[in-house]
């Protein structure tokens, strides 16, 4: 079930014209990195049917399927002074969540810092790359929209926003809402006023986590998320730490909103 060029553009309603559609590729970010590097204009979109390389933070792979995903990178011009790729990460959880609700009227929380959950699972994992050279940056989003299987090693973890029979208009009026808000929200990273919605639906504020730092994992309890989108930590021993290196992984023992 591979998208359709012109009910895609049609839904984008003229904003944005360059969009790359893909059967299948080894990864969404990776056309887009090399359509950068190659001399490649932004903002251009890239989404492909199924990817046989999608990736993720820290080097984890993201489980692509044929039809029953969302699979996009959106390359940006970003300039220097926001450059920032967490400050990024956390604007796109926002906008990817403000399109999950408007489309399907589901209320999906977001786990610091770049994933989205519903029901105790993961359905979108976000990963922004800086192109620094070119003044750019990739948005890589990928959805599990109708997804009903998964590996045996994130079977456990993983989880769909919708279940049954996978509809086609459905997932190209998701895919491009993505678009849409992900464009908006670019616009509001000077004043970073996205942040009290990136706050008020975060999954990890006022819970006991463990987040695993250089190899070494450590216990304490979330307690803010600045406007740069730093998650603080008040450690058991009482001090406080300040987390944004994208090397760090936060666990909870449950990822359900209150």
């Amino acid at each position: 079930m591979s998208y359709n060029k012109e009910l895609l553009y049609g839904l984008l309603s003229s904003t944005l014209h360059n969009v790359k559609i893909y059967g299948e590729t080894d990864s969404t970010s990776s056309e887009a990195r090399r359509y950068a590097l190659s001399g490649g204009a932004a903002p251009a979109l890239f989404i492909a049917d199924s990817q046989s390389g999608g990736r993720g933070r820290v080097g984890r792979s993201f489980y692509s399927p044929s039809g029953t995903g969302i699979y996009t990178s959106l390359l940006l011009p970003m300039a220097d002074s926001l450059a920032d790729t967490l400050l990024m990460t956390s604007a796109s959880a926002v906008a990817v969540r403000r399109a999950i609700l408007r489309v399907t009227g589901l209320d999906a929380g977001i786990k610091w810092v770049n994933d989205l959950y519903l029901d105790g699972k993961k359905v979108c994992g976000i990963l922004c790359e800086l192109l620094s050279e070119k003044k750019m940056m990739i948005i890589g989003v990928g959805i599990n929209l109708y997804s009903s299987s998964f590996p045996e090693e994130i079977s456990q973890t993983a989880g769909s926003l919708l279940t049954g029979t996978a509809d086609s208009a459905l997932r190209h009026a998701l895919a491009a809402e993505v678009v849409k808000e992900l464009l908006s929200i670019s616009d509001e990273l000077a004043d970073r006023r996205f942040m009290d919605e990136y706050r008020a639906n975060s999954l990890v504020l006022g819970r006991e986590l463990t987040y695993i730092e250089n190899g070494i994992s450590h216990r304490g309890t979330a307690t803010d998320i600045d406007d740069r989108g730093r998650l603080y930590i008040l450690t058991t021993d009482g001090q406080t730490n300040i987390l944004s290196s994208g090397e760090i992984s936060v666990r909870l023992d449950s990822y359900r909103k209150e």
